[in-house]
């Protein structure tokens, strides 16, 4: 789902897109019933750490590189 589809998000600014990602985040793992407790507690734990500023951010060219070489 390209971004380019839903102009009205293109016009919101990084803050708005950063608050509407982590509701969608957080939407979708609320969705999801079939994570065990250590996964969901390992997700939690991540997607806190990415807010606070705690992990590095990486590109996607730089993502699929990593998951490659797995």
């Amino acid at each position: 789902m390209p971004l380019a589809q839903y102009p009205e998000l293109q016009k919101l600014t990084k803050n708005q897109k950063q608050m509407l990602a982590d509701e969608l985040w957080l939407s979708a793992v609320e969705d999801s019933k079939t994570l065990r407790v250590e996964e969901r507690q390992l997700v939690d734990s991540r997607w806190s750490d990415y807010r606070g500023g705690r992990t590095k951010r990486i590109s996607m060219a730089e993502l699929e590189t990593r998951v490659s070489r797995r």
